[in-house]
């Protein structure tokens, strides 16, 4: 399995993480001193477990507070050792204006491990998250 095919797989294993909210299923996908950085301006997570946790966290901070949160990756490439996926996510809450963030992903691989995962998010992203949060945050 080559490394595009192996991120999609784990991509996949996030959507299910994230239904069942059973994250060890995650930890095949990654080396035991792995690394995620969020971009959202929070501490990077070192070591596996850490990377679980900081997903379930963040997914409890944000997603599971909206009624509805669909992601969808646009493209998905590789320069040999680094896949490189563009998202979107979209949040709908009931009453409230729908939320587009998007943003850039790239997993480094060791072997078919990912050994450092990093989010960044659009500066425009980051401004129109902020301005949402400011008008909306209080109603979730």
């Amino acid at each position: 399995m080559n490394i595009e095919d192996r991120f999609q797989a784990y991509a996949a294993d996030f959507e299910l993480s994230y239904a069942d909210d059973d994250w060890s299923r995650l930890a095949q996908y990654f080396t035991a001193d792995a690394s995620y950085d969020s971009g959202d301006g929070s501490d990077t997570a070192n070591g596996r477990e850490a990377v679980l946790q900081k997903f379930q966290d963040s997914v409890n901070g944000l997603d599971r507070t909206m009624g509805q949160r669909d992601v969808q990756l646009h493209s998905v490439s590789n320069d040999g050792e680094t896949v490189v996926a563009e998202w979107t996510a979209r949040y709908i809450n009931t009453g409230l204006p729908a939320l587009e963030i998007n943003g850039t992903e790239f997993a480094r691989f060791d072997g078919d491990a990912i050994a450092e995962l990093r989010d960044e998010i659009s500066a425009e992203s980051l401004t129109v998250f902020g301005a949402w949060m400011e008008a909306h945050g209080g109603a979730l």
